[in-house]
């Protein structure tokens, strides 16, 4: 068995059979990871967004501290006079108790609220915290938020920052805070409101979409507040580049692999949320499907080189019948003698069509040359049916013959000189092409002539630009229509006629009308004009109209030729579209 022979088999065989898999593979492939990916970009924004919102809402609690605590005139002169205060009266123990109960009340409605701090600068350190009520800095395990406070620059009004604190010795391990801090304007002091970080991180954990997501939020000096679990250390990707990058996709050194980021920006508190997928977790789909397509073009390959061995080792004889035949043929040699005695129906078929085949290619090739000559004879000969050269010769003898006896320029010698211009024009290259300015110059002549034998029985009209001259087109292409307008319409009317000629070039298309307003044709004279027209009918006594119409389907194609419209007491129109 040919081992060339083989591998074309092989190529033959596998193609068919990989380039679906592959194909339907790939643009599942890449259908899927388009749609995740546009699709994971939305709902990561969307996810962003609305985790911003539910955290911006529960920081925002500290407005309503702050409307109630430092715009509250009566609040504010309640608790900054027993926190001054060494002794407190009965009618302040009063309110000092509404007080707490509301802030207590709204504390604990609260499930995300650590404690609540109401600080009014006094120099016994004295502050109100939700459930311990009026305490000093002194004896209170939570007293770092103090310090913060008296270091943070006096000109801004809001910040935030995480804290850790352990209320009880024995607690091994320390409870982590975010830290509000709402300066007061109208009074000396702060109001801390205390956010349990496990709350937020739990808040973090629910919007999770992805395997390995990783949301972070960083602060206004790009230092980590609150991550999801599944988080690594905001530490470990350098947040410059991440901020900064322009691109959806980053390469982490340190994770070693490619991750899709998000970044939504909170203008309240300056924050960024940022949402980190891996590459190989978001298109996880898309991974396996590329594995099921290896998978599947491995066991087509294997499949296609088993049935390839199988079907060439068969029908090798049979194969190598059929390149015996087209050698021969390539070489023109004769076609080999085949062994009639196949041993299956498809070896014989497979033969004798490649025989048949080849010898009708030979056929082909005859019957289109000849063809070709008889389309050229033909076009030459219907061409020779209005160019008689004798009459020309005749024509010019006459013309002189009749000048030496007149001796004078009369209408009978202008007519010859134009009929003799008329016969000159159409031997010239009979089967060449000629513009569009000579037709309309040797169609005017032959009108002339007419003019003189038609006496004020018809006038013409042209219409048409310059562009259309230089155009070229077959010869004889104008007149006969014209003398078809002249002789089967306009000579029998009643009164005198009007013929008008029309030429446009539009779209490379070249485009002719003769109208004329002569006696028309009946609808069953005009039905078999048309049907002769079409199927190359007998010319009858139309002979100019059938003659051009044959000329321009050979010049041109069958999709080119005549026209004609007409209404028997109206007119007709001939129209003519050709490719220039």
């Amino acid at each position: 068995m040919n081992k060339n022979f083989f591998r074309k088999n092989l190529i033959i065989f596998l193609i068919p059979l990989l380039i679906p898999t592959l194909l339907l593979g790939s643009l599942s492939i890449a259908i899927t990871q388009g749609y995740i990916k546009n699709q994971i970009a939305q709902n990561n924004t969307d996810l962003l967004n609305q985790t911003k919102s539910n955290i911006d809402l529960i920081f925002n609690e500290i407005d309503t501290l702050n409307i109630q605590f430092d715009y509250n005139s009566n609040i504010a002169f309640t608790l900054k006079n027993v926190l001054k205060e060494e002794t407190i009266y009965s009618s302040d123990l009063i309110n000092t108790d509404k007080i707490c109960f509301f802030l207590n009340s709204f504390a604990n409605s609260k499930p995300y609220i650590y404690s609540i701090h109401i600080y009014y600068e006094n120099e016994n350190g004295r502050f109100y915290t939700t459930n311990n009520g009026i305490t000093n800095l002194n004896n209170y395990f939570d007293s770092s938020w103090y310090k913060n406070y008296l270091n943070h620059p006096s000109n801004e009004k809001l910040w935030i920052e995480t804290r850790d604190v352990k209320q009880y010795d024995f607690e091994e391990k320390e409870t982590k805070l975010i830290t509000v801090y709402k300066r007061m304007a109208l009074n000396n002091g702060v109001i801390v409101l205390n956010i349990k970080a496990d709350y937020i991180q739990d808040l973090l954990n629910k919007s999770v979409t992805a395997p390995e997501q990783k949301i972070f939020i960083l602060d206004g000096n790009n230092s980590e507040i609150i991550s999801n679990k599944t988080s690594n250390n905001i530490n470990n990707f350098d947040i410059n580049e991440l901020l900064k990058s322009n691109t959806n996709v980053i390469y982490s050194t340190s994770e070693n692999k490619f991750l899709s980021k998000t970044i939504i920006h909170s203008d309240r508190f300056s924050w960024n949320y940022i949402s980190i997928i891996p590459e190989d977790a978001l298109y996880y789909v898309s991974i396996r499907l590329g594995k099921y397509t290896i998978i599947l073009l491995l066991v087509s390959f294997i499949l296609g080189l088993i049935l390839t061995f199988y079907l060439t080792r068969k029908n090798y004889k049979q194969i190598s019948n059929i390149i015996s035949i087209i050698d021969s043929a390539k070489k023109n040699q004769t076609l080999p003698v085949i062994n009639s005695n196949a041993k299956n129906e498809f070896s014989y078929i497979i033969e004798n069509l490649i025989t048949t085949f080849i010898e009708q290619d030979y056929l082909k090739v005859q019957l289109s040359e000849r063809k070709y000559k008889l389309e050229n004879m033909e076009l030459i000969a219907l061409q020779s049916q209005i160019n008689p050269h004798f009459l020309y010769n005749t024509l010019h003898t006459i013309y002189w013959e009749v000048i030496k006896a007149t001796g004078s320029n009369s209408k009978p010698i202008r007519m010859i000189e134009n009929l003799s211009s008329i016969l000159d024009y159409s031997l010239t290259t009979p089967c060449g092409k000629v513009s569009v300015g000579d037709e309309i110059r040797y169609t005017k002549t032959y009108l002339d002539i007419q003019m003189i034998r038609y006496a004020d029985k018809f006038d013409v009209l042209w219409t048409y630009n310059k562009n259309v001259e230089p155009v070229h087109t077959i010869k004889l292409l104008i007149q006969p229509l014209v003398e078809n307008s002249i002789y089967h319409g306009i000579k029998n009317k009643d009164g005198k006629g009007k013929i008008k000629i029309k030429i446009l070039l539009k779209n490379n298309l070249l485009t002719l009308a003769i109208i004329d307003n002569g006696i028309g044709i009946d609808t069953q004279n005009l039905k078999n004009i048309r049907d002769k027209l079409n199927f190359d009918g007998e010319y009858s006594n139309h002979i100019g109209l059938f003659n051009t119409n044959k000329r321009l389907k050979l010049t041109y194609g069958d999709n080119y030729g005549l026209l004609i419209n007409s209404k028997l007491g109206l007119g007709t129109v001939i129209y003519i579209k050709i490719p220039i």
